[in-house]
């Protein structure tokens, strides 16, 4: 479980940043396909995009063996730690990309519980979402497929499957990238993610397993890549929120002598995790709020 908790908050990342990097740049001309190709004479070099994106071996380990490791955590109690996905989809692209992270994260939280109900709405979400950011072809055959073997409950075919899903997203990657938007998708599934685990950790709390919430590389990224957002999207109630919440997070898990935390620290970053993720969820608000 100790070590578990922290490759989860990788796992999210992972799963959160490939579907990002294939997002189409907003605002394209009229007449232009909703889904942009990449022809394949066309070289991506992945590790300069993986660089530009703030992805490396650290923060996002292959999914394969972030897989293996997660499978520690099993027998996870989902209806602890499950939040119903809302109906609609959000209108607002900044919102969206959050949303986006978010149903990746409690995606993968269904299939490491193995609960085939819990799978085929999250599956079905996200091709919602992908259509919104303009990379459902990259994730429609593959969404498909995992609702099927999930209803049969053939799990070692699932994460396969979302081995497979994630190459096929890294080699369809567009040669125009939407920075902006990737970094959104990697904050909303990382923030379900700290959610998730800090819960999990709450619940049966020692100092070594609270240990592995002490992770000030990914916040202070997180708050740097907000700080890069347009200032109009930056300064909206949202948005203020967010950086809030990262500090708050900050505050009560690094400690300036690496005190240890304690279960009252833990509680914290899950109820701070849990008022953003809330507010992420509103599909009937906008980010410019």
């Amino acid at each position: 479980m100790e070590i578990a908790a922290r490759w989860l908050l990788h796992a999210f990342l992972i799963l959160a940043v490939p579907l990002a990097e294939a997002a189409e740049k907003p605002g394209k001309k009229k007449g232009e396909k909703s889904e942009a190709k990449v022809s394949n004479d066309e070289a991506i070099d992945m590790e300069q995009v993986r660089e530009e994106l703030g992805v490396n071996q650290f923060t996002a380990p292959s999914i394969e063996q972030v897989m293996a490791e997660l499978m520690d955590l099993r027998p996870i109690n989902i209806d602890r730690v499950w939040s119903d996905l809302p109906a609609g989809t959000p209108q607002n692209r900044a919102r969206l990309a959050l949303a986006t992270g978010r149903v990746i994260a409690d995606g993968l939280l269904a299939v490491i519980a193995e609960k085939p109900s819990r799978v085929e709405p999250c599956a079905r979400a996200l091709l919602r979402y992908s259509r919104g950011l303009g990379v459902s072809d990259h994730v429609t055959k593959h969404s498909k497929s995992i609702i099927e073997k999930a209803a049969k409950e053939n799990w070692g075919d699932v994460r396969r499957e979302l081995v497979k899903a994630q190459a096929d997203v890294e080699s369809g990657m567009l040669a125009l990238r939407d920075e902006e938007i990737a970094h959104l998708v990697s904050l909303g599934g990382w923030l379900r993610g700290l959610e998730i685990v800090s819960t999990l950790i709450g619940d049966e709390f020692t100092s070594e397993r609270a240990g592995r919430l002490v992770q000030p590389e990914a916040i202070d990224y997180f708050v740097d890549r907000l700080g890069t957002l347009n200032p109009t999207l930056k300064a909206k109630a949202l948005f203020q929120q967010i950086e809030t919440a990262l500090k708050g997070i900050r505050d009560a898990t690094v400690k300036p002598d690496q005190a240890p935390l304690t279960v009252t620290d833990v509680k914290k970053v899950r109820d701070l995790c849990k008022e953003v993720n809330a507010r992420i969820a509103e599909t009937g608000g906008t980010a410019e709020e």
